[in-house]
């Protein structure tokens, strides 16, 4: 839907700049880029065209189209674009380890495999997101980018999603009010990606090792000897507290099966916000 509006203008003098025009539109009549239809809000003042009507530069014609913004161009209280969520899907080949149920994999003898792989539906978020200032910019990538997030977001669990701050370029607008007519309003376009991975953004290695702690005098390392009392050739499982484990036990993932953060965590949730589509 679009709605066009239409005023003649009589100016003092011939002289009288667009930019005084514009001013006076917007002085006396409060229309600005962005501003709502008097009868349907949801349209904005988004295409204004300043015209002479006459030769002698006496009469314009102002002409204001009306209609709803796309995405892009929603703007806030400020001027500035509103923030826009993506939502995007793919398939991705990572490491199996476990089965449907969570299982590990394991041989006829009990040792896990290792070198499969599966594939899996990767689904991620994508912000367009605006800044006012390189200064706020910054202060988010530094807070939010590579790292993992502390609590639930999105409908994932904490230290399911990952930040990646994607890029950022440089934009600008016309303004047309009273306090900068004819002028431009410059802001940051920065892209940010959100990328979820189910099982966490944990390293799980297996707890294996060619040497264990023993505990003689005090707590000791020492080589782990085989059968033929040489050194072994492969890893062998440990348990948590570090000694070799039983002939014949798999091995567990490190940390009590917990595995090891890799990257930090930080709430971005009040800062990025909360992705939605519509």
């Amino acid at each position: 839907m679009r709605a066009v509006r239409k005023w003649t203008i009589r100016v003092d003098s011939p002289l009288t700049t667009e930019a005084e025009i514009i001013g006076g539109v917007t002085a006396t009549m409060g229309i600005t880029w962005g501003s709502p239809h008097p009868e349907f809000s949801e349209l904005k003042a988004l295409e204004l065209e300043l015209a002479p009507e006459t030769d002698d530069g006496m009469r314009w014609l102002l002409t204001i189209n009306y209609y709803i913004p796309p995405p892009n161009k929603v703007m806030r209280e400020n001027g500035i674009p509103e923030d826009v969520w993506e939502r995007s899907g793919g398939t991705t080949t990572v490491p199996a380890f476990t089965d449907n149920s969570g299982a590990t994999i394991t041989n006829a003898a009990g040792d896990p495999l290792e070198g499969l792989e599966k594939e899996r539906e990767e689904t991620s978020w994508t912000l367009t997101k605006y800044y006012e200032s390189e200064a706020t910019l910054q202060a988010d990538i530094v807070a939010y980018a590579g790292k993992v997030n502390s609590g639930t977001w999105a409908g994932g669990a904490a230290k399911t999603y990952k930040a990646y701050f994607k890029s950022a370029r440089k934009q600008s607008i016309s303004r047309l009010d009273g306090d900068d007519d004819a002028g431009t309003l410059e802001f940051i376009e920065s892209r940010w990606e959100f990328r979820y991975e189910p099982d966490t953004w944990k390293a799980m290695p297996w707890d294996v090792g060619f040497m264990e702690l023993y505990n003689g005098p005090i707590w000791q390392k020492r080589v782990i000897m085989g059968n033929d009392n040489k050194p072994v050739k492969q890893p062998v499982a440990l348990n948590t507290n570090g000694t070799k484990k039983d002939a014949g036990q798999a091995p567990s993932v490190i940390k009590g099966g917990a595995g090891v953060d890799l990257y930090a965590t930080a709430n971005w949730a009040t800062a990025l916000g909360t992705p939605t589509i519509l």
